[in-house]
């Protein structure tokens, strides 16, 4: 019902410009109520009597345009939301980023490392093998599987860049936290911590190469 009330102000708007574009002089003030106020009485009668009225017609059909783009924006959006819901597609984005709204309230800075840890393709040894491009997805830490999961979680090649993000993430939570949570609460730390990775560094890795 608020584009009603945005309507009405509107349309008192320009009732006051026509009339000082006539020499009136118009001013508003807030008045007490029900204290005998000339004019004002008459006001709350003519109100009541108009919201009590059964007989008069609702217009409904004056909106105004930043009404109807504010609806339609969130039509879209839950249009959008019921797609991303029932897709079986970017699997791995959907853990980051499983409500279209939250997403778009955010502003992320989009490079190649976090493209690569937010959708799972690019030079992630499962992605690659998956393509046939490589004969094991295994990681070179020899663990297991080099997934995303994987990296972010429990690659030893990393540690150190992982220790940092997870020192800052217990400030405030206990780790290990869900992608959802590394995206939106703690942003800054994860952006910084994908941003030093270096996927040439995983890949040459070897056993021999483990610092002592």
């Amino acid at each position: 019902m608020s584009f009603i009330y945005t309507f009405l102000i509107e349309a008192i708007r320009k009732k006051g410009a026509e009339m000082s574009g006539t020499n009136w002089e118009i001013q508003f003030c807030w008045v007490k109520a029900h204290v005998g106020t000339q004019g004002n009485e008459p006001a709350d009668t003519l109100a009541k009597g108009a919201a009590t009225n059964m007989d008069l017609a609702e217009n409904y059909k004056k909106i105004p345009k930043s009404v109807v783009m504010s609806e339609l924006t969130e039509m879209s959006i839950q249009t959008w939301q019921r797609q991303w819901d029932q897709t079986t597609k970017g699997a791995i984005t959907k853990e980051y980023f499983p409500v279209v709204n939250e997403r778009l309230k955010m502003n992320i800075k989009c490079t190649p490392n976090l493209t690569t840890i937010i959708t799972g393709h690019g030079n992630i040894r499962s992605y690659l093998h998956r393509f046939k491009l490589i004969n094991s997805p295994t990681c070179a830490c020899g663990n297991s599987e080099q997934t995303i999961d994987h990296i972010l979680y429990n690659c030893e090649i990393i540690n150190r860049e992982r220790g940092s993000l997870i020192s800052r993430v217990e400030k405030t939570n206990k780790w290990p936290v869900d992608k959802r949570q590394l995206i939106r609460k703690h942003y800054q730390f994860f952006i910084k911590f994908v941003n030093t990775l270096s996927f040439d560094k995983i890949a040459s890795y070897t056993k021999e190469s483990k610092p002592a």
